[in-house]
């Protein structure tokens, strides 16, 4: 890239940076005599002719290839490939797309051309990529996926937990923010379930779909069973060394938890979701449905309980806007942790950042540490820092952050070629949330236990990014502990000052901010070689930067994007995002 100065800078990866510099500012002279000037100019009519019979030979030789393509073969023209008529599919890390008669077209896996979206699970992504081909709006995809994990991760989603969204209408020029989060304080080990007053409310506004068409893949999973995948076995395994008792539900015969690849069900969930998707008109929670779980749960006010969970309600806000440079920025309000990535960027934003500042291993460390003291100032401006956080951060040992791996949340991001893109994240708060299992239901419940205005939710990070010109539209999920709003806003600042591409905004150095004991900030780094230069310079400003590999503390973070007529979804770490689309 050349910049207005005329210096040329080339983007260089974090993992294996090139500080070899091109020797510019020489000019070099030749002069030469008659002879031979003569014998130049006869090699330079030689070279015309050459390449003249060259262009000719190539013309020939497309257009046989044309015809190859057009007619399946030479040898048997007429018959047709065995392309599948240019139906997507993934292949090799590929999408393919095509119309008959044109040359095939190529992507890499997670771009796509109509619609994509991207989940933590395989299984809840195919869910939503069948809605969005059966007619469905980004919001039915994102309704069916997000129920598709309360089945399959129950650790981090669920009818038992809260959601957070931001969904930009391109038809309507308008962007809404949905909150569902607790408006009351019980007083109890558990909190009011408030997924299913969301997802209706979305519904009711933004759907096409029937409401009963979108329960039926998720119902249908959890009655006739599915496979236990490495994230919710990662859960249970956490959850086992806690002494968590999940038996029967994840338990095999021996009352063993159950391992990666195992089958599973959950019957009386199938039942719920059978129920509410006939019963539910309004985004209330099923009264019915309350008296059952309230039935469950020991030592409690069984009415005030139900009384609660009736009150509670969804709400679709105004979101936060801010103006960046060639963007807008829009996230969710608090609770939700949009203002602390808000924080952070705009901190971030008076550094200067631009692609001059990762040109270099001394650039990118001097830039990487600004945000990184950016982000350490914005936690720690916030009221009551650091407030609620996660269980999986609760539980230390001298001041030191957990490191266990199961997100404390699950994430669905949505976006479809017309410019609709929906971000929504959901949680227990904790891995299993309060760990108390509604058995006749099927549910966990969750552990928000407080009201909303005890402290920021640091899971609910759910933004999107508009460019101010043009249709280039962003949408971004992070959840996880303390560090989801600063992971959303390390892929911001990537894309607005760094100008890359989805998949580049996730990748590189990655930072995290833990709260430990007392609020204490650790800081930790992942992506970088512990010998590289970068890290190397880091170290001589932020000697406690640990270096971790993976993530940290559960963080993951989902992109999606729409530009140039095409659309992409990528997510970080990889093995906890699944991306699919056509």
């Amino acid at each position: 890239m050349i910049s207005a100065s005329g210096v040329r800078y080339q983007r260089v990866q974090a993992e294996d940076w090139n500080e070899e510099e091109e020797e510019e500012g020489k000019v070099t002279i030749n002069l030469y005599s008659a002879s031979t000037r003569s014998s130049l100019s006869r090699q330079k009519r030689e070279s015309c002719v050459r390449i003249t019979a060259s262009v000719v030979l190539l013309s020939i030789g497309l257009y046989f290839a044309l015809h190859v393509l057009r007619n399946g073969s030479l040898e048997a023209p007429g018959k047709g490939s065995s392309a599948k008529d240019g139906k997507a599919h993934h292949g090799e890390g590929h999408h393919h797309h095509g119309n008959k008669g044109a040359p095939a077209h190529h992507h890499e896996h997670g771009v796509y051309h109509h619609a994509a979206v991207i989940t933590d699970s395989e299984t809840c992504s195919s869910f939503a990529k069948e809605v969005l081909t059966e007619g469905g709006t980004v919001v039915d995809a994102g309704i069916v996926a997000m129920l598709c994990l309360g089945v399959v991760h129950p650790h981090s989603a669920g009818i038992g937990g809260v959601l957070s969204a931001v969904f930009y209408n391109k038809t309507l020029g308008t962007t809404k923010a949905l909150s569902t989060f607790p408006v009351e304080s019980l007083n109890l080990s558990y909190g009011i379930p408030s997924t299913l007053q969301g997802l209706r409310l979305l519904h009711h506004e933004f759907g096409s779909l029937s409401w009963a068409q979108l329960f039926q893949r998720p119902l249908e999973l959890a009655r006739n069973g599915f496979l236990v995948d490495n994230i919710l076995a990662g859960a249970l395994r956490e959850a086992a060394a806690h002494r968590t008792d999940l038996c029967p539900l994840l338990c095999s015969q021996g009352w063993e938890l159950k391992a990666a690849g195992a089958n599973a069900t959950n019957r009386k969930l199938a039942s719920v979701l059978e129920k509410v998707s006939a019963e539910m008109e309004e985004a209330t929670f099923p009264e019915s449905l309350a008296w059952r779980i309230a039935g469950d749960v020991p030592k409690i006010g069984r009415r005030a309980f139900v009384e609660a969970v009736i009150r509670q309600r969804a709400t679709l806000v105004e979101p936060l806007v801010t103006e960046l440079d060639h963007f807008f920025l829009y996230v969710a309000p608090p609770p939700a942790s949009g203002e602390v990535l808000t924080r952070i960027v705009k901190r971030a934003g008076q550094l200067s950042l631009s692609l001059v500042s990762v040109s270099s291993a001394e650039n990118a460390s001097a830039a990487y540490q600004g945000i990184l003291n950016a982000a350490q100032q914005a936690y720690q401006s916030l009221p009551g820092f650091p407030g609620p956080v996660p269980w999986s951060h609760q539980k230390q040992s001298k001041g030191k952050p957990s490191m266990q791996t199961a997100p404390a949340g699950s994430q669905v991001t949505v976006i479809d070629v017309s410019g609709n893109v929906l971000a929504m994240v959901s949680s227990l708060n904790s891995s299993f949330g309060a760990k108390v299992l509604s058995p006749s239901t099927g549910i966990f419940l969750s552990d928000f236990t407080e009201r909303t205005d005890s402290g920021v939710l640091y899971w609910a990070c759910p933004a999107v990014l508009r460019a101010r010109a043009g249709d280039g539209l962003v949408a971004i999920a992070s959840a996880g502990g303390t560090s989801a709003p600063f992971a959303a806003a390390q892929v911001v600042l990537n894309k607005v000052y760094f100008e890359r591409s989805a998949r580049e905004a996730l990748s590189g150095p990655r930072f995290y901010l833990n709260a430990g004991v007392g609020g204490i900030l650790h800081k930790l780094v992942s992506g970088l070689q512990r010998d590289s230069k970068i890290y190397t310079l880091l170290l001589r400003e932020e000697p406690e930067l640990e270096l971790v590999n993976g993530t940290a503390g559960g963080v993951t973070a989902t992109v999606v994007e729409s530009h140039l007529g095409h659309i992409s979804a990528f997510g970080q770490p990889q093995t906890y995002s699944y991306a699919d689309g056509y």
